[in-house]
C-alpha cells in the first residue's frame, strides 16, 4: 500500500533533535537567579538522564541516588530502541551536526585526506573502508565518512577509566562527560559573551525602538540576570571548542571514538529489539554504507549495532527502498552480518582499568607535599559537608555556579589537587568585584543533580556554616592604625550581629579632633561564613578580615585579643 504522505525520517530526527535543544537551551535560561528562592525544578535534567553520570556518582559516592530514576527510562528506551539517545536527544550531538553542515565544504576536505591518510597507513583503500560497491544517484546527497581504520576504540577505554575511577573515588566522569562540557563551557564563556555582546549592541544602536522594546524583552527572558565572570573560562571553551574542531577530523568524531556516555549507549545497544533490516549491505548498491556518519555500516563487516545512532539517513538514502528499521524478537538462528563484535580486545580493556586505577594514585601522589589535606580558605558551597565525600559526588556540571546570583561560587583550579579541577569553591572577593554567599539563597542546593550541594531550607543552611571568619589585626584599620572604620559590622546580614564592637575609645588626630575608635571581634558561634565582610573590607588587596573552613585552625591572626587588648 503506498502512502499518500510520505515524510522522510531525516525530518522527523531532525524536529526531535530540535527539540532537545530548545529543551536544554530553556532549563539552561532558567537556571539562574529570577528574584525568587525557589526554582521551578527540573533545570538539572539532562544530568539525571545520562546513565553514565548516575552510575560514576553512586560508584564514586557509594551511595545510591534515586534523583538519577530519569537515566533508567533512557535505559529501558535505548534497550528496546538501541542508541536513539546520541542520535535523536543529546544536544551536544545536534551541535556537532550543526557545525558540520556548516563547515561542510571545508570538513568533507579535510575528513577525507584524514581517511584517506589512516587507511593507506594501514593498507584499506577509501571505498573498502566504506563498505561500497557502487554509487547510484539518489536524490539524498549527504555523504558519510569511513570510519578511520587502526583508530583505537577510545571511548570505550575512557568509559572503563571513568567507571574504575570513580570505584576509587576519584571523578574523572566530570572531565570528560558531554553534558558537563557543553554547559559548562555554555556558563563559563558563552552566557558572559553573550551578555556583554548584547549590552555593547544596544550600547551601539542608541536610544531608539530596539533599547525600548527589544532590550527589556531581552533582559527578561535571554539574557542572564547580570554580567559573570569565571576561572577557568578561556579552558572550559577550549575543551568544547576542541570537541568542535574534532569534525575536521571526522564526522561527530567525538560521537564515533571519544564518547564515554555514548560507548555506554552503544553497550546497552547491542540487545536492542529495534533492528535493521538487512543487516548488512547490498551487494549491488553499498549507498547505505556511504551516507552513514557513525561508519556504522561495512560490506564486509554487517552493522555495528553499538555505532548506530538510528538517524535513519540509509533509511532515506536506499535507492530500493529496502532498508528500514523493524522490532524483532530475539532468535537463536544466527543472521549473516547481524552485528559486528565490540571493537574492543583484551589490551584496551586492560588500558582502561590501569588508567582508572593509576589517575586516583597519581593524584594522590600529587597532594602529599601539602602541609594540609584542604586549604583553609577553600570555602564550599553550603551544606557541602567534608570535602572528600563532597568530591567523589561532585560532577563538575557547573549548575551550581550558572545559578549563583553573586556570582561567589567559582570553578577550582588545582588548590585541593587534581581531582578538585573544576569543583566548586566560594571566593567572597573575586579580583575585581565583590562576591559572597547571599544570606538567604539555597539554589545552588536545588540544581545540584547528585546531592554533592544538599538541598537546604534557610535555617539549615546557617545551622551548617561554611566557614568561620577572622580579622587580621595588622591590617584592619581600627586595630592596626587606630583608624575608624565599622564597613564590616555594618555589612554582617546575620539577625545578630556576628560582627560586634568589643573596645570603644577616641583619640585626638593630628588636627586636633577627637575621633571615636571602634575595633570590631567577630562572634564566631553566631558566623555563617557568608563572606560579605570579606567581601565589603574596604582594605585593597587582601582583605583585613577573612572566611577560613569551619575545620581551620585558629589562623592566629587576632594576636591583639590574646594580648588583652590595644595600649
Amino acid at each position: 500500500m503506498r502512502r499518500v504522505l510520505w515524510i522522510p525520517w531525516r525530518w522527523w530526527r531532525r524536529a526531535a533533535q530540535l527539540a532537545g535543544l530548545i529543551a536544554i537551551v530553556w532549563l539552561f535560561r532558567r537556571t539562574e537567579f529570577s528574584n525568587a528562592d525557589i526554582l521551578p525544578g527540573g533545570e538539572n535534567l539532562f544530568f539525571r538522564l545520562d546513565p553514565l553520570v548516575g552510575a560514576a556518582a553512586m560508584l564514586a559516592g557509594r551511595q545510591f541516588i534515586a534523583a538519577f530514576w530519569p537515566a533508567l527510562v533512557v535505559v529501558g528506551l535505548t534497550l528496546v530502541l538501541g542508541r536513539f539517545f546520541c542520535g535523536w536527544v543529546c544536544p551536544l550531538g545536534t551541535l556537532l551536526d550543526v557545525a558540520h553542515r556548516l563547515a561542510r565544504p571545508l570538513a568533507r576536505q579535510t575528513n577525507r585526506w584524514v581517511a584517506l591518510r589512516a587507511n593507506r597507513k594501514s593498507g584499506t583503500s577509501l571505498s573498502e573502508a566504506k563498505g561500497v560497491v557502487s554509487q547510484p544517484t539518489t536524490p539524498f546527497v549527504p555523504q558519510g565518512v569511513p570510519p578511520i581504520q587502526g583508530m583505537p576504540p577510545l571511548r570505550y577505554v575512557l568509559l572503563i577509566a571513568v567507571l574504575v575511577a570513580a570505584v576509587f573515588g576519584f571523578p574523572l566522569v566530570g572531565l570528560v562527560d558531554p553534558f558537563a562540557l557543553l554547559i559548562r563551557g555554555m556558563t563559563f564563556w558563552g552566557d558572559p559573551m553573550f551578555y556583554r555582546g548584547s549590552v555593547a549592541s544596544f550600547r551601539w544602536v542608541g536610544e531608539g525602538w530596539a533599547t525600548e522594546t527589544v532590550q527589556p524583552f531581552a533582559k527578561k527572558h535571554l539574557l542572564p540576570f547580570r554580567a559573570m565572570v569565571f576561572q577557568l573560562a578561556g579552558v572550559s571553551a577550549a575543551l568544547l571548542a576542541a570537541v568542535f574542531a574534532l569534525e575536521l577530523v571526522a564526522r561527530r568524531f567525538w560521537c564515533r571514538y571519544l564518547c564515554p556516555a555514548g560507548a555506554m549507549f552503544g553497550l546497552l545497544a547491542r540487545p536492542a529489539l529495534m533492528k535493521r533490516v538487512p543487516a548488512g549491505v547490498c551487494k549491488s548498491c553499498g549507498q547505505c554504507a556511504t551516507t552513514c556518519r557513525m561508519g556504522a555500516l561495512s560490506a564486509d563487516a554487517g552493522l555495528s549495532s553499538e555505532a548506530c545512532t538510528l538517524c535513519m539517513d540509509c533509511v532515506d538514502a536506499c535507492p530500493k527502498r529496502i532498508a528500514r528499521f523493524r522490532f524483532t524478537l530475539p532468535t537463536k538462528r544466527p543472521v549473516k552480518h547481524a552485528a559486528r563484535p565490540v571493537d574492543l580486545g583484551r589490551r584496551g580493556v586492560l588500558t582502561g582499568i590501569a588508567a582508572g586505577a593509576a589517575i586516583p594514585g597519581v593524584a594522590l601522589a600529587a597532594r602529599l607535599g601539602q602541609p594540609l589535606p584542604v586549604p583553609p580558605y577553600l570555602l564550599r558551597p553550603p551544606g557541602a559537608g567534608e570535602d572528600r565525600d563532597f568530591l567523589n559526588l561532585c560532577i563538575r556540571c557547573g549548575e551550581c555556579m550558572k545559578v549563583c546570583p553573586t556570582n561567589v561560587v567559582q570553578p577550582l583550579v588545582f588548590e585541593a589537587g587534581l581531582e578538585g579541577l573544576f569543583s566548586p569553591h566560594l571566593i567572597p572577593r573575586l579580583i575585581f568585584q565583590q562576591s559572597y554567599c547571599e544570606y538567604a539563597c539555597t539554589l545552588c542546593g536545588q540544581v545540584c543533580p547528585t546531592g554533592a550541594i544538599p538541598l537546604l531550607t534557610e535555617e539549615a543552611k546557617h545551622e551548617q556554616p561554611t566557614g568561620k571568619a577572622y580579622f587580621d589585626h595588622n591590617r584592619c584599620l581600627p586595630w592596626a592604625e587606630k583608624t575608624p572604620c565599622i564597613r564590616c559590622e555594618e555589612m554582617c546580614p546575620t539577625a545578630e550581629k556576628a560582627i560586634k564592637i568589643l573596645n570603644t575609645f577616641t583619640i585626638t588626630d593630628a588636627e586636633g579632633y577627637e575621633v571615636e575608635i571602634m575595633q570590631p571581634v567577630v562572634d564566631r558561634e553566631l558566623c555563617v561564613g557568608c563572606g560579605m565582610c570579606e567581601s565589603n573590607c574596604t582594605i585593597e588587596g587582601v582583605s583585613a578580615i577573612r572566611v577560613q573552613r569551619p575545620d581551620a585552625p585558629d589562623p592566629g591572626t587576632e594576636f591583639l585579643l590574646k594580648q588583652g587588648g590595644p595600649k
